[in-house]
């Protein structure tokens, strides 16, 4: 139905406005994007060493792309994203879904030769839960169902409180410095809290990943970490990470406060905050939403391991 073929870097005005069309609903919709064409421009932008070398397209008679997916791919972790499959078609197509499957078959077979992927069998999906296509090409493709993520979020006149109002712990919420020992603590802390996630410890803290990290020590050294990216449209909470003989103090709080804070300043402000939680991770939940943060959406994992 569609020709198949390598992305080029001036496909990407016509690939940003296809998959905000598809991101606006849930059963396309897939986790690693945002939705306004200026998130997903700048999504697209960051990929890794660039965006047209580890894409492909599913493309009309006309040229015009209806069919996209992308490659995110880290050699030291092993371990790649797709993003997609996306695939657009006539909402009446008598043969919707099987057109839907194998046109999204034949851009992962294609992907799946990128230079990028070289030596790299470790891959991840990640999708609304509402989006059952993508549930049905995982698993056909050897995807397993991993756990299920909420998206949170904070808006607006709930936001700004949190922005400008006075943090806790403020003598020791602060941006991470120089300072190798506490550089150390955070890449060991990360890498006890968050092992085998998709940013080890030490590309955390050189900002490989472009985090801003902001953390609170105490006299035993290091009490926890949050780390996050502005991104055009909200303030992206990734890592919040606390020393378990501190948690239920506050300090998780002060911590994301300090962050969006330090995110605001170094940005400039966002009409919106964001964090991605487990779901069963209840004590996370209670310190998003003691700071106002509601329940925005529901995403699904599948990974395919060596």
């Amino acid at each position: 139905m569609y020709a198949i073929r390598p992305a080029r870097p001036d496909d990407l005005a016509a690939v940003v406005e296809l998959v905000v069309r598809l991101q606006a609903d849930p059963d396309h919709h897939v986790g690693y994007h945002g939705t306004s064409a200026a998130e997903i421009a700048e999504e697209l932008a960051g990929l890794r060493p660039d965006w047209a070398s580890g894409a492909v397209l599913a493309v009309a008679e006309d040229g015009t792309p209806r069919g996209v997916i992308s490659v995110d791919a880290d050699a030291e972790v092993g371990r790649a994203w797709l993003f997609g499959p996306f695939v657009e078609l006539p909402a009446d197509h008598p043969a919707f879904r099987q057109c839907w499957h194998n046109v999204a078959d034949e851009l992962l077979e294609a992907a799946m030769a990128v230079p990028r992927l070289s030596g790299i069998t470790d891959l991840e999906l990640f999708g609304h839960r509402r989006n059952r296509r993508l549930g049905d090409f995982a698993a056909r493709h050897g995807f397993t169902q991993r756990a299920t993520s909420r998206v949170f979020t904070l808006t607006g006149s709930a936001l700004r409180p949190v922005l400008v109002a006075a943090v806790d712990d403020a003598d020791t919420a602060r941006p991470l410095g120089a300072d190798p020992q506490v550089r150390a603590q955070v890449i060991e802390l990360h890498e006890r809290c968050f092992p085998n996630t998709t940013v080890t410890g030490r590309q955390l803290v050189e900002g490989a990943r472009g985090h801003t990290i902001v953390v609170a020590t105490g006299a035993t050294g290091l009490l926890g970490f949050a780390a996050g990216y502005a991104q055009p449209d909200e303030l992206y909470v990734d890592y919040v990470a606390v020393d378990p003989e501190m948690r239920g103090a506050g300090t998780g709080r002060a911590l994301i406060r300090a962050l969006l804070r330090e995110l605001a300043a170094k940005e400039g402000p966002r009409p919106q905050a964001a964090a991605v939680i487990s779901l069963g991770n209840d004590a996370s939940e209670r310190m998003f939403t003691a700071l106002g943060f509601g329940l925005h959406l529901e995403l699904v994992g599948y990974r395919r391991e060596p």
